[in-house]
């Protein structure tokens, strides 16, 4: 059943963080209990305001004053173990600054914390005695006096009591409890890929995850005897279920599920469940709010429960234009209470919103306060025109010239500041989605790279795009966007061996015109993911080639040759307790492996991928002689190692050459259609010829790329004098691809391709 949500919009406040919306009270379905929710945002301002269910207006509660580096990042609601016990409002300042407050505004706990290194990012509390704090990469437990929870006692004393160093930044943190031993176990999601269960001080357990998880969700009205759920969201726009079975010895995970099955969406920003009626609530980047909904099972006793190990369906969504960054559950699912990344606090009901006709108005109101509306209308006209009037004396004194009025005027020395929020992350695809935000309308960007890439269309773009081909960079195009677009997405297609910057220029629709730039780094090897399975296991030797460096560098030159050419490396390595580190990767776009091992004085790549040896061998001998670093190199190329890496392109050249034949038979049927539109309807009928959805030819001639540069590869490694080469190459290209598109997709004509390549290149068969 198709379920419509309707729009109420509330109040907007400054730009806010991840999860800093909380809800104190939820009401309820009746409508006979007020809503009470608070929010936090950059500027150090926090509100509580509460809502009626029979008015859109709000009430505030109370507003403290904000403040210098005082931008609220994290805001927790904890209750007391009585019913009756009213809640409380735990905020982290700034770096490194906790304070309480109660629901009426007092604040009856303060918290510095001098010691730390980083700000603060993610905030936890079991209250009364315990505080979990996360930076970019340490993890820190303390642990509060009894003292310090008493209700007028502001300056607080706290100890530390677990401390530990994530190698992966840290993205997330849960708190879930151990139904056996009743222990709360913190729970932190990284940046490597991993989500980390933590035991004290150490990493009791390490799960991959399916992409980089940005978000952490408990689960913990629906913990069984021995399990517990979580949920993760992903930059990658996946959610996954995750079962922990603590009665195992080791502890037990298990991924159930994650959604959507394929493809990928913008990345997760929030997550929130109803665990009565069983719905799942995600918040994206792109402004959609889903809404998938369990299963429910019959139990033994005849009642009904929600089967969180069955994939939800999805039920419904709505798409808001903004970054979501909080989403709250009110009136028992019935209304969603929501804010975006500029502020805006927004309800999703599912009720009829009423508009009533301005007689149904008039009617119901009285005199007294129709003339208080009229009043109000007259005091809005009147700021309305002030507004105006200092827009106008704004703009004079922003444009250089005297404002009118004044015979001089000093003009402003500094620009206004606008945020940006933005991200570029790896799809699918094997392309990257370069998002970018503003908290004021957008006038234009311009992209500029020093390298090729490909600029892509984008569903979501509605931005007209200029090229200037004269430029002497590589890529210089201008993306100008239509009135009031604060979010725009850009899809770029990098080409691996080639490095450099992409540098993009944010102008926006203020006075005077300001630009902010934004640096972004392709690297070497851009295409590639981390993963965490151990490939040792499961691969071929005699497919496999080996690159291994050997010099005179220490551990830390190896670690900063490698975060310059491959991503997900990552930024904090703790050498003191490791000799040795290995690293795994994945290609998104050809689907071969990278095993890196890494360790002072020594550097060995293993890859059935040979162009990916060749581009760390030219990377690394490139670096190595700006540094002047002497090293040596042994190399193994294993030439059998060509027709598996094209096998593994094999599945997708046959189904983009199907699609470049049904496109050409689509033509041809539009063609017949002008002298013969029946039999042309018949035949679309009968064949089912659609018009293929993706840029067929593009990615076509991007495989022939790929295998072009396989071979060139291995010539050059092996130093064979072949009579293709790089010069004649250009020649003898519409040969090459005659060749591969006459194969056909059976594994006979697979191998007779291979012959037919290794032919063409002049090679002997290499078996």
């Amino acid at each position: 059943m198709d379920v419509k949500l309707n729009r109420v919009d509330y109040l907007q406040v400054g730009l806010t963080s991840p999860n800093t919306l909380k809800v104190l009270s939820p009401g309820s379905s009746d409508n006979h209990m007020t809503i009470v929710a608070v929010v936090g945002d950059h500027s150090g301002s926090l509100c509580c305001f509460s809502l009626r269910h029979d008015s859109t207006n709000v009430s505030t509660i109370f507003k403290t004053l904000p403040g210098p580096n005082a931008k609220i990042t994290s805001v927790q609601v904890v209750r007391g173990s009585s019913s009756s016990a009213s809640p409380k409002i735990l905020v982290a300042f700034g770096s490194s600054v906790i304070r309480g407050y109660t629901a009426k505004g007092k604040q009856f706990f303060g918290l510095e914390l001098n010691n730390l290194t980083e700000p603060i990012r993610h905030l936890q509390i079991k209250w009364p005695a315990d505080v979990y704090i996360c930076g970019h990469f340490i993890y820190n437990h303390y642990v509060l006096t009894s003292e310090s929870a008493e209700a007028d006692n502001k300056s607080s004393i706290i100890q530390s009591k677990n401390f530990y160093v994530s190698p992966g930044k840290i993205t997330g943190l849960i708190l879930i409890e151990n139904n056996l031993t009743k222990k709360t176990v913190p729970i932190i999601s990284c940046e490597d890929r991993l989500i980390r269960i933590l035991k004290d001080s150490m990493c009791q357990y390490e799960i991959e995850t399916c992409g980089i998880p940005n978000v952490l969700f408990s689960l913990n009205k629906l913990n069984r005897s021995s399990e517990s759920f979580f949920t993760y969201g992903t930059l990658e726009g996946k959610v996954a279920l995750i079962s922990l079975d603590f009665s195992k010895n080791p502890l037990k995970a298990v991924h159930k599920w994650e959604i959507p099955e394929k493809g990928s969406r913008a990345q997760v920003n929030c997550i929130a469940m109803m665990e009565s009626t069983g719905e799942l609530y995600i918040g994206r980047s792109d402004g959609s709010i889903e809404v998938w909904i369990f299963v429910e099972t019959l139990e033994a006793d005849g009642s009904q429960s929600i089967n969180v190990d069955l994939r939800p369906i999805f039920r419904t969504e709505f798409n808001c234009g903004e970054s979501l960054t909080s989403i709250c559950i009110c009136r028992d699912g019935t209304l969603l209470l929501c804010c975006t990344f500029t502020g805006f606090i927004f309800g999703l009901t599912r009720n009829q919103v009423v508009n009533l006709t301005n007689d149904q108005v008039s009617l119901m109101m009285s005199r007294d306060a129709e003339t208080r509306i009229e009043t109000l209308k007259s005091e809005i006209n009147d700021l309305e025109k002030k507004i105006s009037r200092e827009r106008e004396y704004y703009q004079d004194l922003t444009s250089g010239f005297p404002a009118k009025g004044f015979r001089s005027s000093p003009g402003y020395s500094a620009l206004p500041y606008f945020a940006i929020n933005d991200s570029m992350i790896l799809q699918e695809d094997a392309s990257y989605l370069l998002t970018l935000e503003s908290e004021v309308a957008i006038d234009s960007i311009v992209v500029q790279s020093d390298i090729p890439i490909d600029l892509l269309d984008c569903e979501r773009n509605s931005a007209v795009v200029t090229f200037n081909e004269n430029w002497s960079s590589e890529v210089l195009a201008t993306f100008r966007c239509q009135a009031n677009t604060t979010r725009i997405e850009i899809k770029i297609r990098s080409i691996e061996g080639q490095y450099g910057t992409l540098r993009v220029y944010i102008m926006t629709r203020m006075s005077p015109k300001s630009c902010q730039v934004k640096h972004y780094t392709i690297k070497a090897l851009s295409l590639h993911k981390r993963t965490h399975n151990n490939l040792n296991q499961t691969i071929d030797s005699t497919q496999v080639n080996q690159l291994h460096i050997f010099g005179s560098f220490g551990l830390n030159e190896s670690l900063n040759w490698l975060q310059l050419c491959l991503p997900e490396i990552p930024e904090r390595v703790n050498i003191n307790n490791s000799s040795s580190m290995k690293y795994t990767f994945m290609s998104t776009l050809m689907d071969t492996f990278l095993i890196v091992d890494c360790s002072k004085g020594s550097l060995t790549f293993q890859s059935d991928n040979i162009s990916t040896i060749s581009i760390l061998k030219d990377f690394l001998t490139r670096e190595a002689t700006k540094k002047s670093i002497p090293i040596e190199m042994t190399l193994k190329v294993n030439g059998i190692s060509l027709g598996q890496t094209i096998r593994k392109l094999f599945p997708k050249l046959k189904q983009l050459l199907g699609e470049k034949r049904k496109g050409l038979l689509l033509e041809a049927i539009k063609d017949l259609r002008i002298n013969d539109p029946e039999i042309a309807n018949s035949m679309l009928t009968e064949l089912n010829v659609e018009l293929p959805s993706i840029p067929v030819q593009f990615n076509l001639e991007r495989l022939y790329g790929l295998i072009t540069d396989l071979y060139l590869d291995y010539i050059k490694l092996e130093g064979i004098n072949s009579s293709v080469n790089v010069t004649n190459i250009k020649t003898k290209l519409n040969e090459l691809i005659s060749l591969i598109e006459e194969s056909k997709g059976n594994e006979q004509q697979f191998e007779t391709l291979i012959e037919n390549l290794n032919e063409f290149w002049g090679l002997r068969t290499l078996t």
